[in-house]
């Protein structure tokens, strides 16, 4: 008998038309893919849960030996059984299924929510970008199968380019809905004009359309490759962070209000300039990354990740660190999000000038 192993409760229906044996797999994939059971942890020995739940032993053993072959199970010496580590980019994966599977059985079709997903997708651009003096890599890991979070790169005609990052309050459909109808304004707000003023049109029209305790944070920033200039607009968002070689990270304050978006329709948003030379890089980011929970329920804090963003290594691309970075939250906090994580990270390019 496995006495050191971890006690499980499941919730069985002997009756119910899905077998015992899918019934016990979901119910601990479910844990394990959520972090509630840890890498490395022992299972109780199936008949030992069998006995608990007054179930066929056989039913126990066959769900074991289906999550051991996804490979969320491993088994051991002695007819042991333990919980296998998951990769990040894995957990995530898996994280999504159990999302979507979750969502049908509440009798929502997977046809829409596959659609809506894909819609969604379509709506971000691609998670790596680059265009004559900078380059831009973005992600976005939504809590649910749609995000409300959301990122978007706009090129200018002087040869500037936007990079927006922005968390619409709530999650799931509705602040999916308007994560898509913000980004739809987005080229027609910033075409003309400055990132403040860009930021008190967007938010005059969403104060017209956003219902109450309806808002969005954003920061816009637009880069000039050909001055290495910055221009910083936030609208109640982290403040972004620049990262230059051999130096803390360095958060970039904008002066003057920073309600969110759509709160009120006149606020008299304000901006800041800062230079972004060779081998430097800013960080945009969502709230979802520094208040990420661990299993405790205490948020990683802005100081922790101000430490991982000093000790983030090298990596072969921007699109790599950035990866990196996400899969140190989701060490640190031990599971996965239960808000939106998305962040944009933009680098000035020495390409010549070169599209």
């Amino acid at each position: 008998m496995n006495s050191n192993a971890q006690p499980l409760l499941l919730h069985l229906a002997p009756g119910d038309p899905e077998p015992l044996r899918e019934q016990i797999a979901r119910q601990l994939r479910g844990r394990i893919v959520r972090g509630e059971l840890a890498a490395g942890a022992l299972l109780p020995a199936h008949r030992q849960l069998a006995r608990q739940h007054r179930v066929a032993p056989s039913s126990v053993q066959a769900a074991y030996e289906l999550l051991v072959a996804e490979g969320l199970l491993r088994g051991e010496a002695a007819g042991e059984v333990r919980v296998a580590t998951l990769e990040g980019e894995h957990r995530r994966d898996l994280l999504e299924r159990l999302q979507l599977e979750e969502l049908v059985a509440q009798e929502l079709g997977r046809r829409e929510l596959e659609m809506a997903r894909d819609v969604q997708r379509r709506l971000l651009p691609p998670s790596e970008l680059a265009g004559a003096g900078w380059q831009v890599a973005a992600r976005c890991l939504p809590a649910r199968v749609v995000a409300g979070d959301f990122y978007d790169v706009l090129r200018r005609p002087d040869g500037s380019v936007d990079v927006v990052v922005a968390d619409v309050a709530g999650k799931g459909f509705a602040a999916s809905l308007i994560m898509a109808s913000v980004k739809a304004m987005l080229p027609f707000v910033t075409a003309e004009g400055g990132v403040a003023e860009s930021l008190a049109d967007l938010n005059r029209r969403l104060s017209a359309e956003l219902g109450r305790g309806e808002f969005v944070a954003l920061t816009l920033a637009r880069f000039h490759p050909a001055q290495g200039r910055l221009e910083l607009a936030n609208a109640g968002a982290p403040d972004p962070y620049l990262l230059r070689p051999g130096a803390p990270p360095q958060p970039l304050s904008v002066p003057g209000p920073r309600l969110p978006l759509g709160v009120r329709a006149e606020v008299a948003y304000a901006s800041r300039a800062a230079e972004l030379g060779a081998g430097d890089s800013l960080l945009l980011l969502t709230d979802g990354l520094p208040e990420a929970r661990d299993p405790a329920g205490d948020p990683l804090g802005y100081e922790a990740l101000e430490a991982m963003l000093a000790g983030e290594p090298a990596a072969d691309s921007p699109s790599s660190w950035l990866s990196g970075l996400f899969d140190q939250v989701q060490q640190r906090t031990g599971r996965l999000p239960e808000d939106d994580w998305t962040a944009a990270l933009l680098l000035p390019r020495d390409d010549g000038g070169a599209p």
